[in-house]
């Protein structure tokens, strides 16, 4: 048992809301839990407020970078809800012999779920249709059919794979843009690489799967979004900082591009101009919202932190 010496910051906003066994786990080695208050991503002031007398933390996507490294002096681990680490300064943390674990379990069946959901969404305005027949307006709106068209996904990696697989019925021809390429999961599932550039040309869906780097800041920009096709459709189930958010609304709204399905935002929570369109449906970051893929994460979240620790 680890002892009520130890303090720990839960900072993911809804840490087992749906089961308590990660709670449990935590409170068998009686450390000291503090939670989230604020039922949202913190900002990184927020994160030093709430978190300083901590010794570990269970990460969500909230930003860790090294202002926030330095100026929490007791930390020693990181404990991250997720399979990515592009919010976490990692030179930051060696240099202070912080250990930072993620999990196993990865959210790409869930996520992929969620882009096939918004896809069809999108493609057939179920959600716009809805918000219609619940305001007592009988209005019919054309959608397009999906079948056999051409999806394009940046970023070849596991939640990119996992959509592949999830869409086989739909005969999507399929592109990808990645710079690490996989010749046999290519070649399995008669996946087309190619340049970024050509992919937007050609795709009449795309679905961005990538880590935010710098690299990847703002990457879809305005001449990105002139090279999609008008009849075209944009997911972003990975980081909001990829896609140029004013650029993506000036597309939206004049109609550059036929619609897009997001589920992550420069700044959430989100609040913004893209609301007020309709040809864009918009969830608040609920990508590994699946019970049973969370919960699972969850526990072994708060396993890692204890193996932290615990010095194991």
């Amino acid at each position: 048992m680890l002892g009520n010496n130890n303090i720990i910051f839960i900072a993911t906003s809804s840490f087992a809301n749906y089961s308590r066994e990660p709670i449990k786990i935590l409170n068998e080695e009686g450390i000291h839990i503090m939670a989230n208050p604020l039922s949202r991503k913190l900002s990184t002031q927020e994160i030093i407020e709430y978190a300083h007398k901590s010794d570990g933390i269970i990460a969500g996507t909230e930003l860790y970078d090294k202002k926030v490294i330095k100026s929490l002096s007791n930390l020693k681990v990181i404990s991250r809800l997720g399979v990515g680490m592009d919010n976490i300064d990692l030179v930051a943390v060696e240099e202070k012999n912080i250990k930072v674990f993620k999990t196993k379990t990865t959210p790409a069946p869930s996520v992929a779920e969620l882009v096939l959901g918004l896809i069809i969404d999108v493609g057939r305005n179920i959600s716009q249709s809805n918000q219609n027949m619940k305001r007592g307006v009988w209005e019919k709106q054309m959608g397009s059919l999906l079948q056999g068209k051409t999806l394009g996904i940046i970023g070849l990696g596991t939640i990119g794979k996992a959509l592949i697989k999830l869409v086989q019925g739909f005969d999507f021809s399929v592109l990808a843009y990645d710079k690490v390429k996989d010749d046999k999961f290519q070649k399995k599932h008669d996946v087309t690489y190619c340049e970024l550039d050509d992919l937007l040309k050609d795709s009449d869906i795309v679905s961005i799967h990538l880590n935010l780097s710098d690299q990847t800041q703002k990457l879809i920009d305005i001449k990105h979004l002139q090279l999609m096709k008008p009849n075209a459709i944009l997911i972003n189930t990975s980081r909001g900082e990829i896609i140029d958010e004013c650029a993506l609304y000036d597309a939206l709204k004049c109609n550059q591009i036929a619609g897009a399905g997001l589920d992550v935002f420069q700044q959430e929570p989100y609040s913004g101009p893209l609301t007020k369109l309709n040809n864009v449906v918009l969830t608040p970051h609920i990508g590994d919202y699946a019970k049973e893929i969370r919960m699972q994460m969850e526990i072994e979240a708060a396993e890692n932190l204890i193996k932290g620790l615990s010095n194991e």
